[in-house]
């Protein structure tokens, strides 16, 4: 009986730290693709390339991502502001065709565009800030 248990356990277990790995979102492959296609961004995509938690570009590093306002730094703000999510997920979900692909790189591509125009608390684009080669958000 206890055998039983801990075999369940076990499975559970795996199930839960299966599905946790899964539920990364996709955003770091688009906003990955999205400097490097550029040679203005060279230095942040180099950057972005070398980074261990892609997540720190738009979320302030240790925060709780479910908590409300997803723990977002400036930047991950002003990219949030522009970004069409629900159209985005949906494009996602199908990207196994060449169309949605094409739309869900395109919302982020807007997204992150609109976001590079604005400023941040200093006076400087978040745009000059990437292709300086630096992370764009603070907080």
């Amino acid at each position: 009986m206890t055998r039983n248990i801990c075999a369940a356990l076990a499975i559970l277990l795996t199930i839960s730290l299966g599905s946790t790995a899964l539920a990364l979102p996709p955003l770091p492959r688009y906003v990955a693709q999205h400097y490097q296609a550029s040679p203005e961004y060279a230095k942040f995509a180099a950057t972005f390339g070398a980074m261990t938690t892609k997540c720190d570009t738009c979320h302030t590093p240790g925060a709780d991502k479910k908590a409300k306002g997803h723990g977002l730094n400036d930047f991950g703000k002003a990219v949030h502001d522009n970004f069409k999510h629900k159209d985005f997920l949906a494009a996602d979900k199908a990207k196994d065709n060449p169309g949605e692909a094409a739309k869900a790189k395109k919302l982020v591509d807007e997204a992150l565009a609109a976001a590079e125009a604005l400023k941040n608390a200093d006076g400087k684009t978040f745009g000059e800030l990437i292709k300086a080669g630096t992370l764009p958000g603070k907080n």
